[in-house]
């Protein structure tokens, strides 16, 4: 399966580019809903209020063909799906049944997932939610107007690669709909993911009745989740209040707390969290995606009646440096080990602002929060590295007076630059020298997803679209994912690992597939083709009267869908 890549952008700092294809661990047994003790009483707790929602978007929209947002963010406020995400704040991430009674099954190992819908799901307008709107709401996405949003299914269902969209009057004949509730799905090859593949943007029920201009449908859903849009001014504000038509009892994912929610798009970043930190008039009811600034970082945690607002992720995006193991200098696998002893992680940390904002240091590629994290070191230098060790293999390897290029985008943010002189400065405590090469973030990416790009190490930053190990690993070390835009960057290439990856993407059981991924991991850290170097966090900051703001291990985001406004 080809991927394009994207990469993150250093800690607080957007997403760059976007994940085409991948894969992901899911169960192929269906999930009861699962509740804990918090989130019980929140349910019962008084609803109602207003809610804001501060956005440094330019545009925000409900459109969920091209839509790249994970299942618990504001999207998720008028759209379901056929399964979603249930977070909570010191516990993994679960996947649960959302308009499904389950979380699907399949009787030949992953190849064709059968789905089922709940009896009485109706839309904001009054029509019944039916599995031929679910068909079609997936159909849409392939229309080539709606490029652009998470698409692991377009080459994954039969036909999909050769398959435009509904506007032609054709349907996709491998999303088969047996009656009003049942959907069942067709796939080229066994994916064991595929229940976590559904409860991605596309899978949201459209009916085909009210796609009448497509091009602004996303202004005007239909809605099949607690809130319809009853306005929306492009680039300015929408509104959303109540969908009379959804029941709680049909969902267990979504609280809906607040009577009503105000949307305000394209506001400046910093000014956004300024006005939250301040906490005055409507901002004590509002939540935002805004990124928190280093300097703002200190001004918050100097007040605790500010910082008792923040929610701090436990686990985030990874951050490592890739190796171009095709470059006859680092063809050598104790070359790689002595980088890998060389890096002094502790600088790096510093330099994205110290374990509490900025991560912590990581010698694994998958990231707490994501099933089957094994903790490991295989090149324990301690944090700021073992000089001595990293000499004594480029020794052994007969490498002297080593120079290196590392290449870097410069117009994401000036802590790039920080981070790559602070590699240079560690491998020149080891003798090797190293040449920094900075380039716009279009030319970056190019080269460094391109088959034979002329560098020798990059530094860049990845986060999964789902909790499981191949949404990191195979896009980033699969050979296929090697050139033409994949996200290959130390262009690692083993046939072993292929074949593992191959087998653990075909792996229905969620926790056989967890261990096999974890196994992946260690593999191909033994051929250290980049050094691990941070698992970045993230933060939010809410105002004063918002309750149940809090960020999972994962996604390193705050769930949109579960908080409260305190009347």
């Amino acid at each position: 399966m080809a991927n394009r890549s994207r990469r993150v952008a250093p800690a607080g700092l957007a997403l760059v580019l976007a994940l085409v294809m991948a894969g992901c661990n899911a169960n192929s047994q269906s999930t009861e809903p699962t509740k804990d003790k918090n989130t019980t009483a929140l349910e019962s707790a008084p609803q109602g209020g207003t809610l804001h929602y501060l956005s440094r978007r330019a545009n925000e929209s409900f459109e969920t063909a091209k839509a790249q947002m994970v299942p618990t963010t504001r999207l998720r406020w008028v759209h379901r799906g056929l399964t979603s995400w249930q977070t909570f704040p010191d516990k993994d991430t679960v996947l649960v049944p959302d308009l499904a009674t389950d979380t699907g099954t399949t009787d030949d190992g992953g190849k064709t997932w059968t789905f089922t819908l709940q009896e009485g799901l109706k839309f904001s307008d009054g029509s019944p939610i039916t599995a031929q709107d679910v068909k079609y709401g997936i159909e849409r996405s392939f229309a080539p107007m709606f490029q652009g949003g998470l698409g692991y299914h377009k080459t994954l269902l039969v036909g999909g690669t050769d398959y435009d969209g509904p506007y032609d009057g054709k349907e996709l004949d491998s999303i088969e709909v047996v009656d009003e509730h049942k959907i069942v799905f067709h796939l080229t090859r066994p994916f064991g993911n595929w229940p976590w593949i559904v409860s991605m943007p596309a899978f949201a029920p459209v009916p085909a009745a009210a796609d009448t201009e497509p091009e602004t449908y996303g202004e005007h859903p239909v809605a099949s989740g607690p809130y319809q849009v009853t306005s929306f001014r492009k680039g300015s504000q929408a509104v959303l209040e109540r969908n009379p038509n959804w029941k709680a009892d049909t969902d267990q994912v979504r609280f809906a707390g607040p009577d009503k929610i105000v949307l305000d798009m394209g506001l400046n970043n910093d000014t956004i969290v300024q006005r939250l930190i301040d906490d005055k008039g409507e901002d004590k009811t509002a939540i935002s995606n805004a990124l928190i600034s280093p300097s703002q970082f200190q001004r918050i945690e100097s007040d605790p009646s500010i910082s008792n607002r923040m929610a701090n992720s436990p686990s985030g995006y990874f951050r490592y440096l890739a190796m171009n193991v095709k470059r006859p200098v680092l063809s050598d696998v104790r070359v790689r080990q002595a980088i890998n002893y060389a890096i002094n992680k502790a600088e790096l940390q510093s330099v994205y602002g110290g374990p509490k904002f900025g991560g912590q240091i990581t010698s694994t590629i998958m990231t707490p929060g994501i099933p089957g994290y094994t903790e490991y070191n295989l090149y324990d230098g301690g944090d700021t590295g073992n000089v001595d060790k990293a000499k004594e293999l480029l020794a052994d390897a007969g490498v002297s007076n080593l120079k290196l290029t590392l290449t870097y985008p410069t117009d994401v943010s000036a802590i790039e630059e920080k981070e790559a002189q602070s590699i240079k400065n560690s491998l020149a405590r080891v003798g090797v020298k190293v040449d920094l090469k900075g380039l716009d973030g279009d030319t970056w990416y190019e080269l460094i997803s391109s088959a034979d790009g002329d560098y020798d190490m990059t530094t860049n930053g990845w986060g999964a679209d789902f909790p499981s190990g191949m949404s990191t690993i195979q896009p980033l070390f699969a050979s296929s994912e090697i050139g033409n835009g994949g996200g290959n960057a130390s262009k690692f290439s083993n046939p072993k690992v292929d074949a593992a990856m191959d087998a653990a993407i075909a792996e229905p059981n969620l926790d056989k597939a967890a261990e096999m991924w974890a196994a992946i991991d260690k593999q191909i850290m033994e051929d250290a083709p980049i050094v691990p170097i941070l698992v970045q966090r993230t933060q939010a900051l809410a105002g004063s009267k918002i309750q149940n703001y809090f960020i999972p291990a994962y996604p390193p985001f705050a769930n949109e869908l579960v908080v409260r406004v305190d009347r």
